[in-house]
């Protein structure tokens, strides 16, 4: 007897939108704890929040869908209303603690994901405690096609929100020292067509450096071509 009642309390409508919930919650964490290393390298207290709510949302996954008691599913509700408070605040007036306080931060798909996700948490637990009196029989048939759902919505979300952490990571900008090394270098390499005065093209070192040799002085254009032969000529005699 006692198995029977057990059976057809599994199939209500409030132990299905429990499972729900914990479907949903199930989703969440796993992005919390795939995006946790990438916030780890950035701040440290930012990447152990996320594995601590990812695996508070993991944790509550099976406690929820073995057992939904009043305290259960108010757990996960007061827990995954304050993230998404929390995800609104750093998205519109910056988040209240840490190095980009004050700031608003970018909102992006796995963002997007993870709020949708455990705003179903809030609604399926809330549904489950307010039905939990006057819970209804749900047929099997129905039950499968509501999980089912779930779980294809939970695995699009996912997906879709990894997929856009892992591409905006690969994007990311580089910290302060790899952009100040890299700013050196750039610094340091001569820029094409526009070369340092003393390296001038098709010129040997030396001569780049001393500048062209210089030229013979002009016989004075004063004297006619004659008497400058003359003069010449006398200076050679001369020298015989």
């Amino acid at each position: 007897m006692a198995a029977v009642i057990i059976k057809a309390e599994k199939r209500t409508d409030s132990r299905l939108a429990a499972r729900c919930a914990g479907i949903a919650s199930a989703g969440a964490a796993a992005i919390h704890l795939a995006v946790a290393p990438m916030h780890w390298e950035h701040w440290l207290p930012s990447g152990v929040f996320f594995v601590s709510i990812g695996l508070l949302q993991l944790v509550w996954v099976f406690l929820v869908w073995s057992r939904p008691t009043a305290l259960v599913l108010a757990i996960g509700i007061m827990a995954n209303a304050g993230a998404v408070a929390l995800w609104v605040q750093s998205r519109t007036a910056g988040a209240p603690f840490g190095p980009a306080a004050g700031q608003p931060e970018a909102v992006d798909a796995a963002g997007i994901c993870v709020l949708l996700l455990q705003c179903y948490v809030v609604m399926g637990a809330t549904w489950a405690w307010v039905r939990r009196s006057r819970a209804e029989q749900v047929s099997g048939l129905g039950r499968a096609l509501v999980l089912l759902g779930a779980n294809a919505v939970m695995v699009a979300a996912v997906i879709a929100g990894l997929a856009s952490s892992l591409n905006g990571h690969s994007h990311h900008p580089q910290g302060p020292a790899q952009a100040e090394d890299e700013h050196q270098v750039t610094h340091d390499a001569p820029v094409q067509g526009h070369q340092h005065p003393s390296e001038s093209v098709g010129l040997p070192r030396e001569e780049a450096m001393t500048g062209p040799a210089t030229a013979p002085a002009p016989i004075n254009p004063g004297l006619p071509m004659v008497e400058s032969r003359l003069e010449t000529d006398g200076h050679h005699d001369h020298a015989h």
